[in-house]
Order: C-alpha cells, then sequence, then structure tokens
C-alpha cells in the first residue's frame, strides 16, 4: 500500500492550478541546466521571456521520443489493471525508455467515456507508447478523490511520474476527441508532434489503416 501511495503521489487539485502556485519559484537558468518540471514546462507557455528556450525544449523532447519509437516494445491497445499491485507491476516492471499513460477512471464520471475513446485512438496511432486504465476504487482511491479528481491521467516513464493531470475536463471539456488529447499531451511534451510521428513510426501507412479499421468505438 506505501508503494502505491508513493506512485500515486498527487492531489485533487489540477495541473493548472497546481502550475500557478508555483509560477516563479524557478528561473531560466535552472531550466537550461536541466531542472526543469512540467509544471515549468506549463508555465513558459506564459512566458514570451522564455520562448527561446521552449522552442529548443520541445525540440530536443520531439528528438527523444522519435529516437523512442525506433526501439523498444509495441502495445498497440488499452491494457485495463485489475489491481493496486497489477498498477505496480505495470509502472515498475516495464522498460525504462517505455512511456506509460494511465487513465485513472469510474463509470458515470463525466468526460470518462471520452477519455477511453481517446486511449483507444492514441494506442493504435502511438504503438510504443503503453496506454493503461484503472478504476479508482482498484487503487483504493478516496471518494472525495473520485468525485473531484476524475477522469485523471497519470503520465509515468522509468517508474516514475512525470505527468499528472486531475480533472482532465476542466482543460478538454466533457466531450472531446483523440485529437484534442493528443495536442494537450503534445503542449507538454509528452507525445512526439505527428510530423515526427509519421517519419519515424515501425508500421506502414496500409498497416495503420487496417488496424484502425478494426477499432469499434461507439
Amino acid at each position: 500500500m506505501e508503494k502505491l501511495i508513493k506512485k500515486l503521489s498527487m492531489s485533487c487539485r489540477s495541473h493548472v492550478d497546481e502550475e500557478e502556485e508555483q509560477r516563479k519559484q524557478k528561473d531560466l537558468q535552472e531550466k537550461i541546466s536541466g531542472k526543469m518540471t512540467l509544471k515549468d514546462f506549463a508555465m513558459m507557455n506564459e512566458d514570451q521571456d522564455d520562448e527561446e528556450f521552449l522552442q529548443r525544449y520541445r525540440k530536443q523532447r520531439m528528438e527523444e521520443m522519435r529516437q523512442q519509437l525506433h526501439q523498444g516494445p509495441q502495445f498497440k491497445q488499452v491494457f485495463e489493471i485489475p489491481s493496486g499491485e497489477g498498477f505496480l507491476d505495470m509502472i515498475d516492471k516495464e522498460q525504462k525508455s517505455t512511456l506509460i499513460m494511465v487513465h485513472i477512471y469510474e463509470d458515470g464520471i463525466p468526460g470518462t467515456e471520452a477519455m477511453n475513446g481517446c486511449m483507444i485512438c492514441l494506442a493504435a496511432e502511438y504503438p510504443a507508447v503503453k496506454f493503461c486504465r484503472v478504476k479508482s476504487s482498484v487503487i483504493g482511491a478516496s471518494s472525495r478523490f473520485t468525485r473531484n479528481a476524475l477522469p485523471a491521467l497519470l503520465i509515468y516513464k522509468g517508474g516514475e511520474l512525470i505527468g499528472n493531470f486531475v480533472r482532465v475536463t476542466d482543460q478538454l471539456g466533457e466531450d472531446f476527441f483523440a485529437v484534442d488529447l493528443e495536442a494537450f499531451l503534445q503542449e507538454f511534451g509528452l507525445l512526439p508532434e505527428k510530423e515526427v510521428l509519421l517519419v519515424t513510426s515501425v508500421c506502414n501507412s496500409a498497416t495503420c489503416h487496417s488496424e484502425d479499421s478494426d477499432l469499434e468505438i461507439d
């Protein structure tokens, strides 16, 4: 349980709320030296003085992801996590270079169906990214968290939490599409730009079209 709590170290406050409170904590030099966090990255979108560094950082992130698309396992589906132990295994036993996105949900919460559909689409388009989902009740989340924070999207890499987006509907609304979620994640450097994916994808266009046609999405 302690391990699970550590992996789920987040609050019911949104990513954007937390960014605002910590807006001026670090200066540009600290960021350039490699200490930039996702919160810093988001804050820089509103700071024109950091525009040059923002572009350099995004270019570096895209290049790293481009290289990763050439190697590693291929997933192409959304995995349902059955238990808290399964959640830990999903995070800790995967290759360190694999990006893992976990949708925490409960049926009937506004935005849940939209997120489920988006995850299915993006799993087919980004086969090197591992897309998962888990019910909040399965991992022992509080009723307060379930009421106020879902749907939530957690992003892990190398066993570490690198992205924490709660109440995703605050940013995307209750009815959104895969392209909306894709653009949102790209804004934070968590998915490669589409042109990068087209150049480096391990599957050709005919194969991708065939896989997309088999998806059943309401």
